[in-house]
């Protein structure tokens, strides 16, 4: 999938219903949608759920995809986006990702102490940012998208991403710096 003329033969042949089109979609994004996830839902189960009724919903939505010059993968994070929110929504809860416990039997109980609460002040910094500005910081930094596909993922200008990431990464230090603060005093 790295030219358009690929990417628009390969959008033609899924529409046409043919398996291997279908399968090398999948092949290419399942891990990372499972990734994108499993990040807001915290269970395996529960993501794996999610991920296959993402791709059983690209199928039963290919003939109504409309290609705006962004790759299919925008379609599928969009889709996975709102089936994660739908989820959470209906769940009424927010499922952190735990830490390993073997880290505690490694490297002791301090250590695996103080890397726990550093994660539950991140977790909880990244929460009291705004929905884009979130985005923004998992596609860049957690799924290690370039600027230009996370422009394409969000619908925006690489200028508008670039100035998301930075109001985001200033809100997100100020917050952690705050809560640093206030635990200090």
């Amino acid at each position: 999938m790295t030219s358009a003329a690929n990417h628009q033969d390969l959008i033609r042949r899924a529409r046409a219903a043919d398996p291997q089109a279908i399968t090398t979609i999948y092949e290419h994004y399942s891990t990372s949608i499972f990734r994108y996830i499993y990040y807001r839902v915290g269970d395996v189960e529960q993501a794996r759920d999610l991920q296959a009724d993402v791709f059983l919903r690209m199928i039963e939505g290919l003939e109504r995809y409309e290609d705006r010059g962004w790759s299919i993968g925008a379609w599928l994070y969009r889709i996975a986006h709102d089936r994660t929110i739908d989820q959470l929504r209906r769940s009424q809860r927010r499922n952190l990702q735990s830490l390993n416990e073997s880290h505690e039997a490694v490297d002791g109980p301090e250590w695996a102490s103080e890397l726990r609460s550093e994660h539950s002040a991140l977790r909880q910094a990244m929460n009291r940012l705004g929905e884009d500005q979130r985005r923004v910081l998992l596609l860049r930094f957690v799924y290690e998208l370039s600027l230009q596909d996370t422009a394409n993922q969000l619908g925006r200008t690489v200028g508008a991403v670039k100035s998301m990431q930075h109001r985001a990464l200033d809100n997100l230090r100020r917050m952690m710096r705050d809560g640093i603060e206030v635990e200090m005093a």
